[in-house]
């Protein structure tokens, strides 16, 4: 280490400046107790001190180094340039800062080398350097970030600040317990206190009652009454319902009929120890979920480390401190409750996803669905001998202009619904509705002995079903069959079609029919001709076909 760092030690080979020990007072043995009696006293406190130090200090410091962490993740991720250079240097000073006061504590420790007043000077200098540099540098990006409208950056950047501006008050306070003789308030002589203040570094946050959570049910599994009492008491008077079991066996009795939050559970017990209660609910999927605090008057190692393996949540050894019981409770409630939020979640995306996939059959055929959810994406295909189905309403456009809009939209609605039902009974596969217009398809994704026949059938339905509502609609039907193509189009609405010849030809049938008919082309009515009777309609021009023979459809034989 470089000798002009402060925190370098005398080299071994310098010869001791203190002066020898005088044989007459090493063997003074009657003044020993008064002058060791003191020293015990400020050793103790000096400790003390030193851990509520240190414990004081992490959290400015730690503030310091993660916000800035934070800050530039969002810099980065947003590729704001000229934040993250400054950034950059409040997050070094921050960890400077650390290391240095880490270098101080830990000096502190140790009484062989007290820091003179030069040496706390030089520390002083070294720590103002990265405490200046975070002070300036958080300022300027506070000013940049109003300036350019990071608004959601203030609160972090404002931390940072007022973190570097507590370290810089303390300043003082940290060098002086560097020193030989640390400053000490008029109670700091107390070695009581003393001896109370070694415990802050770690239960600092419990001098003050803690925050009150959620109140939990608790069961209690121990064969001692006074125990069980004692726990019982300590647990409802932080507000939690309180059940007990005087052995494993019962505990698991109840277990399986009544919900708990936490289980406290003894080791030693009669009937069934707590290590066989605690294999069994960890087996048992209804009850595994549950934390369990294992309790025991035995610390050794091995029992421990056995419980945390088996699953248990905590070990405390009896008789066990009532603040540390109520934050390993408070603990394991907490982590139960987001077990069961995270079950809740996990239940809700289920019910989502099925209803996802719900919404999606409404909109696709099932077989289109499960290809998409395997594959996220459906092959395109060629078909050869679909039968296509259009069925129109004659005079809706007039019917519009005539009622109110929430009466055509709930009329059309009951007549669609009729449709789809009679649709899925006869095999036939809705595609889509285009105005007052129905498509549909049959021998698509499944082959079918004779998809005309299908069609026809459904057609006939249709047109029965809208004569039979209220509004008495007359319908066309028209059907043709052959080859088509099918897929999917869309990436947010997805929307299954067809497109050929065959799709254009059965919209014409659909237009050049007679209202209440189901017409077909003549090809179409070829492939049921023989159990089916058809009136012809004769040859008829087709936009786009030419002449065709049409059939309007009569009956089946």
């Amino acid at each position: 280490m470089d000798p002009r760092s402060p925190f370098s030690s005398p080299s071994p080979e310098e010869p001791s400046t203190s002066p020898p020990a005088s044989p007459a007072n090493s063997g003074d043995t009657a003044s020993t107790p008064s002058a060791s009696a003191p020293s015990q006293e400020n050793h103790l406190a000096r400790q003390a001190l030193i851990a509520h130090l240190r414990h004081e200090l992490t959290t400015p410091i730690n503030a310091i180094i993660e916000y800035s962490e934070i800050l530039l993740q969002d810099a980065k991720s947003q590729e704001a340039a000229e934040f993250i250079e400054d950034l950059e240097r409040v997050h070094q000073a921050g960890e400077n800062l650390n290391q240095l006061v880490r270098q101080i504590l830990q000096r502190s420790e140790s009484e062989e080398y007290p820091l003179d007043e030069s040496v706390r000077r030089t520390l002083k200098h070294d720590l103002r350097t990265p405490l200046n540099h975070i002070l300036g540098y958080s300022e300027m990006l506070i000013e940049d970030a109003e300036e350019n409208g990071w608004e959601e950056w203030l609160g972090d950047l404002q931390r940072i600040h007022e973190s570097g501006r507590q370290m810089l008050n303390r300043l003082d306070e940290i060098l002086n317990f560097g020193s030989a003789e640390p400053q000490k308030s008029p109670k700091s002589s107390d070695p009581d206190l003393a001896e109370s203040l070694l415990s802050l570094d770690f239960a600092e946050e419990f001098k003050q009652p803690l925050p009150q959570g959620e109140a939990g049910k608790i069961l209690i599994v121990d064969d001692n009454p006074t125990n069980r009492d004692l726990a019982q008491r300590r647990l409802e008077s932080q507000g939690h319902s309180v059940s007990v079991a005087e052995n494993g066996q019962t505990a698991l009795e109840i277990l399986r009929i009544q919900p708990f939050d936490v289980v406290l559970l003894d080791v030693m017990m009669p009937i069934l120890n707590g290590f066989e209660v605690l294999r069994q609910m960890k087996a048992d999927e209804n009850l595994r979920h549950i934390p369990v605090i294992m309790i025991s008057a035995f610390d050794e190692m091995d029992s421990v480390v056995q419980c945390i393996l088996m699953g248990a949540e905590d070990y405390l050894t009896k008789p066990f401190n009532p603040t540390l019981l109520k934050a390993r409770i408070d603990a394991s409630l907490e982590k139960k409750r987001l077990r069961d939020r995270e079950q809740l979640y996990l239940q809700q995306i289920e019910w989502e996803r099925k209803r996802s996939n719900e919404l999606l059959k409404v909109i696709l055929p099932d077989e289109i669905v499960e290809e998409l959810k395997a594959r996220d994406a459906v092959q395109p295909r060629r078909l050869e001998q679909v039968a296509v189905l259009f069925a129109d309403i004659v005079g809706f456009t007039n019917y519009c202009d005539k009622h109110p809009p929430e009466q055509v939209v709930a009329d059309l609605q009951q007549l669609i619904v009729l449709w789809e039902e009679i649709a899925l009974e006869h095999e036939v596969e809705k595609i889509k509705t285009i105005g007052d217009a129905f498509m549909a398809a049959c021998g698509l994704l499944k082959p079918m002995e004779n998809p005309v026949e299908n069609c026809v059938r459904c057609g006939q339905d249709m047109i029965r079903a809208a004569r039979s509502l209220p509004t008495a609609w007359r319908v066309r039907v028209g059907i043709h069959c052959g080859p088509v193509v099918a897929g999917v189009l869309g990436r947010k609405k997805y929307l299954y079609d067809l497109w050929g010849d065959t799709v254009n030809t059965a919209s014409r049938m659909e237009s050049h029919g007679s209202p209440g008919a189901v017409t077909l082309s003549g090809e179409a009515f070829a492939s049921i001709s023989s159990f089916a009777e058809g009136v012809s309609i004769g040859s008829v021009r087709v936009k786009g076909k030419g002449d065709m023979q049409l059939v309007r459809f009569k009956k089946f034989l």
